[in-house]
């Protein structure tokens, strides 16, 4: 029994010391996310409560480690000394759908992308598009309802409440068949 209890023991032990080890690739992950603050890179203590690495976990390192060992949005969100948010959290549009649309038809357009909020507002051809329907639906996906009079390229932007701007995507206009 006193045998058994000493290996449990050691085992136990044995696997939070493997687990609470620093470990390269896992900075190496922190320092090439691109939103990282360059002043925290190559520093241990970005996981680790002692600078020089190893031994427990920070809250941080803890986080990183409870989510697969991958930095996502979320995470920097949490821990703002590390990571560079203004950039971070900027919007994206990755896709518009559909690509083609048509005057005088009103449309039902999704927007696909990253970091959208509630409070975003929407821009068509540089202006504030106050007079279309917008629907929030998650932070990669925001629905829109809007009817073209004129063709031709158009231009759709999201910007933030802090002002940071997404991307311009253009959309073609056809006229109605």
């Amino acid at each position: 029994m006193k045998k058994n209890v000493f290996v449990l023991i050691v085992l136990l032990f044995g696997f939070s010391f493997l687990r609470a080890n620093a470990l390269p690739q896992y900075l190496d992950i922190y320092d090439s996310d691109k939103f990282a603050k360059p002043e925290m890179k190559n520093m241990c203590n970005v996981c680790h409560v002692s600078p020089g690495g190893g031994g427990p976990l920070n809250t941080f390192g803890k986080a990183f480690d409870s989510n697969g060992h991958r930095i996502t949005n979320d995470l920097r969100q949490k821990f703002p000394a590390l990571f560079d948010l203004a950039k971070a959290l900027s919007p994206r549009i990755n896709r518009i759908k559909p690509a083609v649309l048509f005057t005088g038809k009103e449309t039902k357009i999704t927007v696909l992308g990253n970091n959208f909020a509630s409070d975003d507002v929407l821009k068509i051809d540089s202006s504030e598009a106050n007079d279309v329907q917008k629907v929030f639906i998650n932070s990669k996906k925001i629905n829109i309802t809007v009817t073209f009079s004129d063709t031709g390229i158009h231009t759709f932007q999201i910007v933030n409440v802090i002002g940071q701007n997404s991307n311009i995507f253009k959309v073609k206009v056809k006229p109605a068949k």
